[in-house]
């Protein structure tokens, strides 16, 4: 469309995650905000009955998936796969007194998850 065409992605084994691990009071509430907001969508994995959270957004184009296990209730798993260029990141976010981690990049996310619209996806997707 419009002259352009689809790039070809390169065919690889390898995937590019970044892992963070935040260990916050304030990013751990900012995250149950989130999560008590949205819990209308609330989906479980069967596979390993976690609880999630998805986002899609489209500028930049990601998808977001926030994450709880519920037999462990001081921790958030959030992922974010962005379509530009392949990578992953993943937050381990905690529920500590004692802050540990650079909170910066996982804060401004949790922020964005609440000021901008996400698409929502039917049931069935």
């Amino acid at each position: 469309m419009f002259g352009l065409k689809k790039k070809p992605v390169a065919q690889t084994d390898k995937l590019d995650v970044q892992v963070h691990v935040v260990g916050n009071a304030q990013i751990f509430a900012l995250t149950q905000k989130i999560w008590g907001e949205n819990q209308r969508t609330l989906r479980i994995d069967p596979g390993t009955g976690k609880e999630f959270l998805h986002f899609t957004y489209a500028n930049p184009k990601c998808v977001i998936w926030v994450e709880r296990d519920p037999k462990r209730h001081q921790l958030f798993e959030m992922v974010v796969r962005w379509e530009l260029d392949h990578t992953h990141e993943v937050f381990v976010i905690l529920n500590t007194s004692q802050p540990d981690g650079d909170p910066r990049r996982v804060e401004q996310l949790l922020k964005s998850i609440l000021s901008t619209p996400s698409i929502v996806l039917s049931n069935g997707s």
